[in-house]
């Protein structure tokens, strides 16, 4: 791994034994104290990865792609977090997913990020389950599916995600299916699938809509998102962005409610 810095080797504490400590907790408890340590956080997020572990790789990636601790390149860091993914880092999985919709060291790709965002919320990272009910609102690397939006903010609300959307209302109709739809969001091993299929079903929805000539846009457009969903499963793509940027204005849809998130 590159900007390694011999001087900030960690040094364990003399009555400590090495197993005693877990380098990717220590690392972030220094990222996160009340005065951050940057550069001795880096030091022990790279023993972790050294070690293998999926999230200190990630949070390498995250303090190369900031430039805490250590200089920033974003080039490299999109290749750390490409990494972090494919060792199962939900962490790492959503940072790749980050730096994917944005062009962050690299071509962006709406399509890839999006099947990342889908591969971290099924393990339950809640800041992925917010970007990608960010991404389905907005129709961001897919087509807009707002009923399922509404539950991921929801299921992301329930994993303890303190973000919350700008304008967007739960209509008193909406209830029921929203969350239902959240409910089954829970399960790890349909939600790949569920958002899958919803994809479908509105692609298909829409191509009966529209004229015989505008079929040939809408089928190459079912063919990326079938794509973006074998991604999903294979992308092995956490600190929490968000998409505002991305948003559109809300939709009429968007009226008085029993709930709002």
């Amino acid at each position: 791994m590159n900007s390694r810095d011999p001087g900030l080797a960690p040094t364990l504490p003399a009555a400590l034994d090495e197993t005693a400590i877990n380098p990717f907790h220590h690392g972030l408890g220094l990222f996160h104290a009340a005065e951050p340590d940057y550069r001795r956080a880096v030091a022990w997020f790279r023993v972790a990865a050294d070690a293998g572990d999926g999230d200190g790789l990630a949070m390498l990636g995250v303090c190369q792609l900031e430039g805490l601790g250590m200089p920033a390149d974003a080039i490299e860091a999109r290749k750390l977090l490409e990494m972090a993914a494919a060792r199962g880092s939900a962490m790492g999985r959503f940072q790749f997913g980050r730096v994917l919709m944005t062009g962050r060291g690299g071509p962006a790709d709406e399509e890839r990020g999006l099947s990342a965002y889908v591969a971290a919320a099924a393990m339950g990272h809640a800041e992925a389950c917010f970007n990608l009910a960010n991404c389905l609102y907005a129709g961001v690397g897919c087509l807009p599916d707002r009923l399922a939006a509404k539950a991921l903010y929801l299921r992301s609300r329930n994993l303890g995600c303190t973000l919350r959307p700008q304008g967007v209302r739960v209509q008193q109709r909406e209830l029921k299916a929203v969350r239902t739809l959240a409910l089954r969001f829970a399960d790890a091993n349909r939600l790949i699938f569920l958002v899958q299929e919803r994809q479908q079903e509105l692609t298909l929805a829409q191509a009966v809509a529209q004229p015989r000539s505008t079929r040939v846009t809408t089928a190459a457009r079912t063919r990326r998102w079938r794509k973006a969903g074998h991604l999903a499963a294979g992308v092995m793509a956490a600190m929490a962005g968000t998409l505002g940027h991305y948003l559109k204005p809300t939709s009429g849809d968007a009226g008085p409610t029993t709930m709002s998130f």
